[in-house]
């Protein structure tokens, strides 16, 4: 019984609870940055197995190319939302 109740209470703040903080973060940011930065999610993921795995020896120049167009574009919506 009380692993389900810890399963109920983890589904309800990783889920309602979440969601909630979803939808008031859209009051204070625009809806491109937010989805923007949940795009980013396989750059940090390729970052933290870099960092915690030693899984650096199949990045290539491609990605560095790559993850630098993907920080620039971060950086520069950052500005200009900033600027608005």
């Amino acid at each position: 019984m009380e692993r389900y109740s810890l399963l109920i209470l983890l589904a309800s703040f990783c889920t309602v609870g979440l969601y909630v903080l979803f939808a008031e973060s859209l009051k204070r940011i625009s809806a491109f940055t937010v989805n923007l930065s949940f795009n980013l999610e396989p750059v940090y993921s390729i970052i933290l197995a870099f960092l915690f795995f030693n899984e650096g020896k199949e990045l290539n120049l491609s990605f560095y190319i790559g993850l630098a167009f993907v920080m620039t574009s971060v950086i520069l919506q950052t500005f200009i939302s900033i600027r608005k």
